[in-house]
């Protein structure tokens, strides 16, 4: 409720004991200060209800002894059977909440890397440790002119990814559980940061692109959990020295980084899996929309092939809008991460870089959100649920449950909604 309304019902509190808030009888806001046209059962006794209605021509026959209570109860039904289209139309409206754009950003972009990225979770300390071991070995970004500031501009895809693995890498040799990976020794480590720091001082691309993917292959899963499970299954526990040693996967992790540097937006699709970023979020989609598809069939044939029309639609909507808002996103990262990383460092422009492909995902499914939501309107099933509620007393104190619940967290809830809910409060004796 907004906050003059919020005024008034606290004076209302204090001039009537609290009886405002769920009499229709007593003057309030909400029906502007005048009794309820029913007040007493008499429409008479309501001066508002004889100015307003008794005195239109069109009404003068309602008013006749011989009619008056079969009228009378005729406005309390049609009255009824608005409040329960009110509460339905809010409860339903309220199950497809609009996301705003901040949210699409932050949730769906900002959380969505750190989900893809557990260990900025579990070992948050460690990425923040190394941050100042990291840079020191890209010194040079910002200072432009230099030779690492031309490679971080003119390379920058493969300049992103060697900071990600030598970050990484540096993480991985502080302390951990090693659930998942064991912590590197020294000896890995040095013989890791060793790898990436010749290819810098080389100052050629080649090298550096070939150590990132050494890097990469290094990264093994060798923790208690997975070597274990590897055990079980009769596989080898892969070691930091069997990743280096794999020569065709480091050659190909090479030549994918130097091609990364030409971006277009069809590399992007691929590189971002964008595609299979699609395909999950669909699935998510027809997942969540099972129980809908079986209360539509429930009605009927025809009703049920609707939803299935709606669910497929809103979850192809899905997958274009992340697929093709990814590849934007990691297209996009090329270049600014360039600009961002000689303005703040390595660092920020490698994390700004990689968040940008998991942004422009959200936007996109968000933006497909918003367009399928008004091409296929309102899913049947749920105009099918408020209607089987509405057809008992049971359902409509579970339909009154429900609406109270969400307007408890509607900051912006109508007078017509809270009419309503008071309406049908007092009819149940709520």
């Amino acid at each position: 409720m907004v906050s003059p309304i919020s005024s008034l019902a606290n004076m209302e509190y204090m001039l009537y004991g609290g009886a405002s808030g769920l009499s229709a009888d007593t003057p309030s806001y909400l029906n502007g200060y005048m009794a309820n046209s029913g007040w007493n059962n008499n429409t008479y006794y309501n001066p508002w209800m004889y100015n307003n209605y008794y005195n239109n021509p069109q009404n003068q026959s309602v008013f006749t002894p011989q009619s008056n209570t079969v009228t009378s109860s005729q406005r309390t039904t049609d009255q009824a059977d608005k409040d329960l289209y009110t509460l339905g139309k809010y409860y339903v409206e309220g199950l497809n909440p609009s996301e705003s754009l901040t949210s699409a950003v932050v949730v769906g972009g900002v959380m969505g890397s750190a989900m893809m990225h557990p260990r900025l979770i579990a070992h948050p300390w460690n990425s923040i440790a190394t941050l100042k071991e990291v840079n020191s070995m890209f010194k040079g970004v910002r200072v432009d002119g230099s030779d690492m500031n031309k490679l971080w501009k003119e390379n920058n895809a493969v300049m992103r990814d060697a900071y990600f693995r030598m970050h990484k890498a540096a993480a991985r040799s502080k302390s951990k559980l090693g659930l998942f990976r064991k912590r590197y020794t020294k000896e890995e480590y040095a013989q890791l940061k060793k790898i990436m720091q010749d290819a810098l001082d080389s100052k050629d691309i080649n090298k550096i692109a070939e150590a990132s993917a050494k890097l990469e292959q290094a990264y093994v899963s060798n923790g208690h959990i997975s070597g274990w499970w590897k055990k079980i299954r009769g596989k080898e526990v892969p070691t930091v020295a069997s990743g280096l040693a794999n020569k065709e996967a480091i050659k190909k992790g090479a030549e994918r980084l130097l091609s990364d540097g030409k971006m277009t937006f069809s590399k992007a699709l691929k590189k971002g899996g964008g595609v299979k970023g699609g395909i999950l979020f669909a699935a998510l989609e027809v997942l969540m929309g099972l129980g809908k598809i079986q209360t539509a069939f429930a009605k009927d044939d025809e009703t049920g092939w609707k939803q299935v029309g709606q669910t497929t639609l809103k979850a192809a909507g899905n997958a274009v809008g992340w697929a093709v808002g990814e590849a934007a996103g990691v297209w996009a990262a090329t270049a600014m991460g360039a600009k961002i990383g000689t303005l703040f460092g390595p660092g920020v422009g490698t994390v700004v870089g990689g968040v940008l492909g998991f942004v422009g995902g959200s936007l996109g499914m968000w933006l497909a959100g918003k367009a399928t939501k008004k091409l296929v309107g309102q899913d049947v099933a749920d105009t099918i649920t408020v209607q089987d509620m509405k057809k008992t007393p049971e359902g409509q104190a579970q339909l009154l449950a429900l609406t109270v619940q969400q307007a408890q967290n509607d900051k912006n809830l109508s007078p017509e909604v809270y009419q309503a809910l008071q309406n049908v409060a007092l009819r149940m004796g709520a």
